[in-house]
């Protein structure tokens, strides 16, 4: 999958589903997944991440909460199936020419 794009690991969805305020390192690709400082907390330092986990309770918890809705709206299973299903028809029509995934 690595190889593919983005790899991340499935415990971060998860931490996020929780309502769980997350501190990351910062690694290419975070973006797609997570909005930087209002989703996720990101520390590319140790100064960052003393920062980080100086914020306010009410902060983390809203970051929490902002991360947990952003999974069950854009990172679900169901989520993830549905872009597999667009990605097989799509390969399927593009190997079969002139007939539609809906004909088979």
């Amino acid at each position: 999958m690595a190889k593919m794009g983005y790899c991340p690991s499935g415990r971060l969805f998860e931490a996020a589903a929780c309502g769980t305020p997350i501190l990351s390192d910062y690694w290419e690709g975070l973006e797609q997944f997570f909005q930087l400082n209002d989703e996720i907390l990101v520390a590319r330092c140790c100064e960052d991440a003393t920062q980080a986990i100086s914020v306010s309770d009410a902060t983390l918890a809203r970051i929490g909460r902002i991360a947990r809705q952003r999974v069950l709206d854009c990172h679900t299973a169901q989520h993830r199936a549905a872009e597999l299903e667009t990605i097989l028809e799509s390969a399927h029509s593009l190997s079969s020419p002139g007939v539609s995934p809906e004909a088979n």
